[in-house]
């Protein structure tokens, strides 16, 4: 439980700059295709680049407190590419 908290965490501060630049993408690819698939196919790309920036380049030692949670880096590579796929194929098929 404790993980899953600590994944809950992690994860908090993507979602909102990912969303506003998936919903700024998509409203500019709204030329070549409709709202939801601009915006999934947007959201899953977005999230692991603002983890990169956030977590590896801007805060790499911040990865220690979420080892002490007992989540490693891969796990929260994981996490996020899990996270962020499966919320971006469901803003495409809705």
């Amino acid at each position: 439980m404790r993980e899953l908290k600590g994944v809950f965490f992690f994860y908090q501060k993507l979602v909102i700059p990912s969303i506003a630049v998936s919903v700024w993408l998509a409203l500019f690819s709204m030329a070549y295709t409709n709202f939801h698939v601009g915006f999934g196919a947007s959201y899953i790309v977005v999230t692991p680049a603002f983890h990169y920036f956030t977590y590896e380049i801007n805060n790499p030692g911040e990865y220690y407190f979420y080892f002490n949670l007992g989540l490693s880096k891969l796990s929260l590579w994981g996490c996020t590419l899990l996270i962020s796929s499966i919320l971006g194929f469901a803003a495409i098929i809705l």
